[in-house]
């Protein structure tokens, strides 16, 4: 009697469902460091939005300042030279320090582009790597049912589906590592 390739008489559909399942495992794996990290990324770009604001507004108000002071120099209300000088200087510290709380804010925005943009990519690995997940998950089930019983369709199919979860194992892994690092 000639021995089957795959089915009852031989092992290699149970290998090749452990195979796929250690797949799974390694996909559900990167798929959950894949979400950590864009999670993580995203939190990045709310606290740089956040202390980008509070940069804008510290810059806005030292220009409030310097306004206020040039007003008040500009009525005349002060009219003490020394009170005038004083004010004078205040005002010139002000404007001087706002050009750095501007450049810090604006630096911030930039970066929160780049950290919203990374999570776009490591969001995109993810469900790369979720969607090799489901395929490695279905396969197993159908190489299986192959392995139990004699309908031997299902093995083409469940290996054509690994095959193609590996693919996107591999393009998703690869997909948002350059932005990971």
């Amino acid at each position: 009697m000639r021995q089957r390739l795959y089915g009852r008489e031989s092992p290699l559909a149970s290998i090749e469902a452990a195979v796929i399942a250690v797949l799974a495992a390694l996909g559900t794996l990167f798929a959950h460091h894949a979400s950590i990290i864009a999670l993580a990324s995203a939190n990045q770009a709310v606290l740089a939005q956040s202390r980008a604001t509070s940069g804008y507004t510290a810059y806005e108000a030292k220009q409030v300042r310097y306004n206020v002071y040039q007003a008040l120099l500009a009525t005349g209300i002060v009219r003490e030279a020394s009170a005038r000088a004083n004010l004078q200087s205040v005002a010139e510290r002000e404007k001087s320090a706002s050009p750095l709380l501007l450049k810090k804010a604006q630096d911030l925005e930039d970066q929160v582009a780049r950290e919203e943009e990374r999570a776009d990519v490591i969001l995109r690995a993810y469900e790369t790597l979720q969607l090799a997940t489901t395929l490695f998950e279905v396969s197993i089930i159908l190489v299986s049912l192959s392995a139990l019983g004699t309908a031997r369709i299902f093995l083409p199919i469940g290996t054509t589906l690994s095959a193609i979860g590996f693919v996107l194992l591999i393009v998703g892994f690869f997909q948002g590592t350059s932005v990971r690092l």
